[in-house]
């Protein structure tokens, strides 16, 4: 069997696996046994040597009471080479649409305004997306733009991704290791709409270091963080992940 074969063949049994575990039954098991690793894993003593980003994530957990419920994933150094099932599959992710990362997008075009609670018309959001999805930048500002009533003219919203350093500068967080948790500055969050229909209903991150990841349930991570809620992205045509691939 050659491997094109072989990887075929993988992604029809992780196929399977997904849809059984998107069952009412079967995601309600699935829940419970991840809720109970996380309460058995955040006694576990050895994740005081992890480094010092992923330490500022945990005490981000701890302060708003998420610790019980997320669990924190090592993966092998070379994760970033694999494809997104393989990636899933080694932290035994339902599937491959569970995978997501966080951005930050910055309006290029900003004007300051008077804003409520500073979250209408920020110059930047950090927006959570799945790996099998991209961001509409139109959809995007056409969201942000309604926080504010539509009171400031389209011309003035472009989002674009910000550059590793400015990402760095903001969240405290390098590439590939980026969390919406535990964050130096304190940005606005949008999650992408498609994220809430996961089944399971569990999302994966960064966890502060490019080496490790964080799993925590969707709803549990919108009613501790009052993140925005927005249709701001689709599907990739292939499935697989988009350019820029990681954050």
């Amino acid at each position: 069997m050659d491997i094109d074969t072989q990887t075929g063949a993988l992604l029809a049994v992780g196929e399977g696996i997904s849809q059984l575990l998107a069952s009412e039954p079967v995601c309600v098991q699935y829940m419970a046994h991840f809720i109970a690793a996380a309460q058995r894993e955040r006694q576990d003593e050895g994740r005081s040597a992890w480094p010092e980003a992923v330490q500022r994530v945990i005490s981000g957990l701890q302060a708003r009471s998420l610790e019980g419920v997320s669990r924190i994933y090592h993966v092998s150094s070379d994760y970033y080479s694999w494809p997104l099932y393989q990636r899933a599959l080694c932290m035994r992710a339902p599937s491959k649409h569970h995978l997501c990362k966080l951005v930050v997008m910055e309006n290029k075009r900003w004007r300051p305004t008077a804003s409520a609670n500073g979250w209408e018309n920020a110059q930047y959001y950090c927006v959570i997306v799945q790996y099998v999805h991209s961001i509409n930048t139109g959809a995007m500002a056409d969201f942000v733009r309604s926080l504010d009533g539509n009171k400031v003219a389209k011309k003035h919203f472009n989002f674009r991704l910000t550059d590793a350093s400015t990402t760095l500068e903001l969240t405290g967080f390098g590439k590939n290791g980026v969390s919406p948790i535990g964050m130096t500055h304190e940005l606005p969050i949008v999650l992408c709409a498609a994220i809430m229909r996961l089944s399971p209903p569990v999302l994966w991150l960064g966890a502060g270091h490019v080496d490790f990841k964080l799993a925590l349930p969707v709803q549990d991570f919108v009613d501790k963080t009052q993140c925005l809620i927005a249709d701001i992205s689709a599907p990739n045509s292939d499935g697989e992940q988009a350019t820029p691939p990681d954050a």
